[in-house]
This record gives structure tokens, sequence and C-alpha cells, in this order.
């Protein structure tokens, strides 16, 4: 085991499963190691965290990494009287922590940790942001409240002459960002506040706001203190936490892959029970079924405590609910490992009218929002791509991208307008455009006021019954055994592209056709990463994009054309193959090598789409 000492990431590993720390200890790999969204939220946990600076005065950085030094001087810190250290270092026998800010006031100190998630003031002064309506602490905020116990437990037991308040310093949800706080975070300049009154205006105008924590801390104390000494006790004893397997390690960071893998720490809980193939979790909302059907316990835990894990130990006759005929007809087609459409598919296709577009997204947020105005983690529409079918077969392109450092909305919108004035159906996957329109159009009308007639579009395209959702349409109508009881786009489209070869061949989707090793690429891992400046740039996915987007107009792109060009193109090829595989969803193969779903003109219904097969 190689850690000197137990942090917080130790505490909330042991605090979400006991045996996941051990598995920290030993040094596993984790599959939050490469997670993209985490990386982002990293990185706006960052930009909060140096922001939170800017409200205090003559805070002082403790700098120095070794924990032992950095605890030293700490102690140095506190004992010369009242101070503010940022990332003070506090080691108490076997545990350290950092907190982001300390405040010392005389026999009180105060822990205030920064964090990127959005609060709400006025839940949290009713009590009921932290805390839910059975006095337990929130779901949502329970991770965050227990990295905050810990550190005053650790405060607690290191410094019991003194007085431990914890709080929090969030975005809050209804708050605006001041001019000031605005260009600090795009000059990334955190200079502390120099005179009372600075200091005063600066709170005032934050869109970041102190929320005390006392009250959620106390409630779990004494479950903290128990908690944190069995963890010491096992860490200290190398001992192993005998694992527990249940439905909740479907989302274990150890679950790296399927099959026997003796390096995965899900397979070394698991054993024998991590090898059927599929796995009971790749069920379609296995969330949603209890034993006997109304009963408390779920049905996969007592699956699993059975010593059955298989997806073939559902029975059809366990299975109830709403989601019940999806996940028959996945029992059904997967284990005979067949591909399933539902003619009614044919129904929904030949309801479309031409023309027809393929739209899709992209969109940036930000913990402290880059303009005058905004709201923490506002969401703005950055680019669109808008592929045009027509009756005829020909396919046109309409791409926009946001390349000027301002709010994109009302530009995204207007460009928007003309991209789908002649189109009589829209086709998306999920409901997310439709969110987006609806945000912006509430953004609109608080910040633009001469967008009435942006606003109004959005009204009339939003109750159209224009848009289609794709997404829907696998749900009812689609299946593939790869998908397993997934329908999201990142399993769905490799599915149809891996069994569909003519796909490769189609004149829309060759380019993306990239064979590795014997194995055919999915279409977003054929996307090309680029070196700028010698860094090396990659978007696949929306994160990536939000990342890359962000550059382009606050980082490297904004000081150098050449990089702003090559990153602008990235983001392009990454929106066009996304909506052209939103249009592979409609000239999908029809799931057999000599059928196909295409779309057919019809001389006495132009309007119509239909299903035939070749």
């Amino acid at each position: 085991m190689s850690n000197t000492y137990l942090t917080k990431l130790d505490f909330k590993r042991w605090m979400t499963c006991p045996t996941s720390a051990y598995h920290g200890w030993c040094d596993l790999k984790s599959k939050t190691d490469d997670d993209a969204f985490l990386a982002f939220l990293a990185e706006e946990g960052r930009i909060i965290g140096r922001a939170a600076q800017r409200l205090f005065d003559k805070g002082l950085f403790i700098e120095e990494k070794s924990p032992q030094k950095a605890d030293n001087l700490t102690r140095q810190m506190l004992s010369n009287g009242d101070c503010t250290l940022f990332e003070a270092c506090v080691t108490h026998k076997n545990y350290v922590v950092r907190p982001d800010i300390l405040v010392k006031r005389g026999d009180a100190i105060y822990l205030i940790e920064a964090k990127s998630k959005v609060g709400d003031l006025r839940a949290h002064r009713e009590g009921k942001m932290l805390i839910n309506y059975y006095d337990d602490i929130r779901a949502a905020w329970r991770e965050i409240v227990h990295d905050l116990s810990f550190q005053v437990e650790v405060f607690r037991r290191a410094f019991p002459e003194y007085e431990i308040s914890p709080y929090l310093l969030l975005p809050e949800g209804n708050s605006t960002a001041g001019t000031d706080e605005i260009e600090a975070v795009r000059q990334e300049d955190f200079a502390p506040a120099f005179t009372e009154d600075e200091l005063r205006s600066r709170r005032a105008n934050s869109c970041l706001k102190f929320f005390p924590a006392q009250k959620a801390v106390d409630k779990i104390s004494d479950q903290v203190y128990a908690s944190m000494d069995a963890m010491d006790a096992a860490w200290l004893g190398r001992l192993r936490p005998r694992p527990k397997p249940r439905y909740q390690c479907r989302n274990c960071e150890y679950r790296l892959s399927n099959g026997n893998d003796p390096t995965d720490g899900f397979h070394a809980c698991w054993g024998s029970l991590a090898n059927p193939e599929p796995s009971l979790f790749e069920l379609n909302q296995l969330y949603s079924l209890r034993v006997g059907g109304k009963g408390q316990e779920l049905l996969a835990n007592a699956k699993i405590a059975c010593g059955q894990t298989s997806l073939y130990d559902i029975e059809k006759g366990e299975l109830h609910g709403e989601h019940a005929t999806r996940q028959r007809i996945q029992l059904e087609y997967q284990r005979t490992n067949e591909e399933w459409i539902d003619p009614q598919l044919a129904d929904e296709i030949n309801s479309l009218s031409w023309p027809i577009a393929f739209l899709d997204f992209e969109t940036c947020m930000s913990g402290v929002p880059w303009y005058p105005g905004l709201r923490p983690y506002e969401v703005l529409p950055f680019e669109f791509s808008c592929h045009i079918l027509h009756q005829n077969g020909r396919m046109d392109h309409i791409h926009w991208l946001n390349q000027e450092d301002r709010v994109p909305t009302l530009p995204f919108i207007r460009a928007l307008m003309t991209a789908l004035e002649p189109i009589q159906s829209v086709l998306v996957y999920t409901d997310y455009e439709q969110r987006v329109l609806s945000d912006s159009q509430k953004l609109l009308a608080r910040l633009e006021p001469h967008s009435p007639a942006e606003q109004q579009w959005i009204s009339e395209l939003l109750g159209s019954g224009r848009i289609v959702d794709q997404h829907d349409w696998v749900h009812k109508y689609f299946f593939a055994p790869t998908m397993a009881g997934r329908t999201s786009i990142k399993r769905v489209l490799p599915s149809i592209w891996n069994s569909n070869p003519s796909l490769h061949r189609h004149e829309y989707f060759q380019r993306y056709y990239i064979e590795k090793d014997g194995t055919v690429l999915d279409p977003y891992e054929s996307l090309p990463a680029e070196i700028i400046d010698g860094q090396t740039y990659s978007v696949k996915e929306g994160c990536g994009a939000m990342a890359g987007y962000r550059e382009m107009i606050r980082g490297i792109g904004s000081k150098d054309p050449t990089a702003k060009t090559a990153l602008a193109a990235m983001l392009e090829r990454y929106v066009t193959s996304i909506s052209r595989c939103h249009a592979k969803e409609v000239l999908k193969s029809n799931l057999q090598d000599d059928t196909t779903i295409s779309l057919s003109p019809r001389n006495m219904s132009p309007s119509s789409i239909s299903l035939s097969l070749e």
C-alpha cells in the first residue's frame, strides 16, 4: 500500500464501499482516471477554487507539498494569531486534510470548502438543500457533506481547543457574477482584496455564496467518527474489507471490463459471480424491478445473493412495470443474438415530411459565468450541425460555430432559424435539443429585450410537432444485442455501424470507416486528434467539445489564429459526424445483409418516406 496518510478520497470510497477504499490503497486502476466529465468538473473546481480566494483578504498559500512540512507551516501560522490560509494542511495520526480555505479568528476555525456544485440559498435557508424530508442528508449532497465532515473531524481531533465551523462556498443558482469577477476569471487574476470595502463589494457581487453546513455535519458526526476509526483499523492492519456484492456494484469505479480480469477490482470482489456474459447488470432499467413485483428488495440483490448473475437468470415472469416490454424484447433477442425492428418503425418514418433535417447542438457552461447577466452553469449553445435530406436523395449540410468571445445564444438562434426555414421534419436524438431551445428562450427573455421574434420562433417550433426524437424510435422499435440494456447514441451507433456493412460503403458515411487490428472502429474513434502548440487535443464526446470550445475562445485560440482555426475544424468534424450519425438512424440497414431501410420519394405522396426492402 502506497498511502502515507488517509485522505478525504479514501474516506469517500470507504463510505461508498469499504472494499473500494482497499482497492485504492492497492493502486488498482480506476475508470475515473480517464473520465472526461470528471476532468471537466475538476477544471471547473480549480477555477471556482481560485475565484473563491478573491473573497478573502490577506490569504496565505501553503504551497509546500510534503504533508509533514505543510502541517508544520500551518500550525505555525495558527499559533501566530488570526490568519487566512489557502490549501492549509493538517495531519493527525494517520489522517491528512487540506481544506480549500481556513480562517482562524480567536478560538474559532472556519473550514470553507469551495465546490463546483450549484447551491440554492433559498432552499438552504429553509433547511431543504442539504437535508431531506426524512431529516437525512440528501443523496445529491451526501458525498460533499461526507467530505466536509471528514475534514471537520480531523480538525476536531487535532485541535480540541478550537471551535470548528464548516462552510460550503458554492456557485449559487440564482446569482450572477460581477464584472470584476468575470474579468478575474478571464485573466486568471485572483489577487486578494486590499480593503474591507473591496472585500464586501466582491462578496456582494459574486455568484459564489457561503452556505453554513454545521447542521448537516453534526447530523452525521457520530457515523463519520465510527467510520473513520473502522477505516483506520483496516488500513493499519492491511485488511481487505469483506466484499458485499450488490446492485450498487454496477457502477463500481473498479469495474473496468466484462470477463475474468485479475487486475479488475470488481472481479477481485465478485470472483466467479463476475464471469457471466451478458451480466444481469445489462438489463434495461434493472433498478426498477423488485422481488414479487411490489416488494422492497431489489430483484438484482436477490439474484446476486443466490449466485444468479447472468442476464438469463432473470425470468420473463419477474418483469413488471413500465419497462417490462423493453426488458422482454431484450431478453428474447439477446438470447438468440438477433436484431429486432418493430414494423411500426416504417409507419413512423412514413409520417415524416420533406425536407428532413438531422440536427445536433453543442453547448458549454461554466460555474463562474463568462459574461455579465449569466447564472452559474447556464447552458450556452455554441454550435449546430444540420444535415438536410431532400426528397430526391440530395444531402445538404449547414454548420454554424460561434468563434467570437460573446454570449452566442442570439446569433445561434438566428442562424438556426435560417437553416430550418424550409424544413418540415427535424430529427434529433433525445430531447436535449428541445431543452436547450427552451432554456435559450428563457435566457433571451431575460437578457435580450430586442429578441421577441426569436423567442416566438422557438415557441412555435417547440409546439409544432415537427421535432422527432430518434431515441424514442430506438426505445420503442429497435434492439441490437450489442446495445444490451442501453439506448444512448454512444451504444446504439456502434451496434448499427458494426452490423451493417452497407453503411461502410455509403457515400455519406464511408469517410468514417476505419479498421484497426481487424476491428471496425466506432465512428467517434475515427475522429483524429490534433497537436496544437505541442499539446494534443481531441474532440470525441460532449465534454471534449466543451473543452475544445473553451480553449478556442478563452485559451490558446484567443492568442493564436492558427490554433483557433485548428480547434474550430475539430469541433466541426465532431458535430458533423454526430449529425451524420443521426441520419444513419434513418438510413440504417434493416438489420439483414440483403435488406435495407431506405428513403424513397413517392410520386403520389411527396412528403412520405417509405421502408423498402432492397
